[in-house]
């Protein structure tokens, strides 16, 4: 008796402990125990997993990625709708709303569209990503680039650079030109100029891809 009193003293004094909320026989819980388990809520269930620590390496092909996503993702969030408080459902929302499978965001399927690109057998690769710079800044029609920067900067687009891994500036013409990437691989409008590679494109078909990001034309 003595021997498990003296093991009982000997345990910790603090415990972590999950938070624990709800109606009897409905209980959620949330948190970690002892960096060991996590309990949290997803699509209406109550789920336990083992916890992970948490990584970031700040590798290089993890900035390219980084900065792949942040490009596309300020190409999306332009992109007008009435949900945003929009006059009207630009024409790229909404074939993206029609063309996207079942369960997906409409902003996921046109973002799929430059990621898919930029992968083989589910690994980034960093080429694919300058191989689109270099169409971009080198085989693009000049009066395009120009055009794209000029009607990305309208919409209230602005250049970032990131800190490591691709470390040059991505200039608001390139998240444009990342974005008509997105909706040409996805196949989104069938009509030209999406038909066809932008690194093809001059500057009307900029013009275009500005309508169909901003209106239903």
């Amino acid at each position: 008796m003595l021997k498990k009193l003296f093991s009982f003293m000997s345990m910790p004094l603090f415990m972590t402990m999950a938070k624990v909320d709800g109606p009897l026989f409905s209980l959620e819980a949330r948190g970690k125990i002892a960096d060991a388990i996590v309990f949290f809520p997803w699509k209406g269930r109550h789920v336990v997993r083992q916890w992970l620590k948490p990584t970031n390496p700040k590798s290089v092909k993890q900035g390219y990625l980084r900065v792949a996503l942040k490009a596309i993702g300020k190409f999306i969030a332009k992109i007008q709708l009435i949900k945003s408080g929009d006059s009207e459902d630009s024409r790229i929302y909404q074939q993206c709303t029609s063309s996207a499978d079942a369960g997906m965001n409409w902003n996921a399927y046109l973002g799929q569209g430059l990621l898919n690109d930029l992968q083989a057998g589910g690994t980034f690769i960093t080429s694919s990503f300058l191989n689109h710079v270099s169409d971009y800044s080198t085989n693009l029609d000049t009066d395009c680039l120009a055009t794209l920067g000029v009607l990305g900067t309208a919409l209230g687009l602005e250049d970032f650079t990131f800190d490591y891994g691709y470390t040059t500036t991505i200039p608001v013409g390139l998240q444009m030109y990342l974005g008509a990437v997105a909706v040409y691989k996805q196949s989104i409008i069938a009509t030209a100029p999406f038909n066809t590679a932008p690194k093809d494109w001059v500057a009307v078909d900029g013009v275009s891809l500005n309508a169909k990001m901003t209106s239903n034309v």
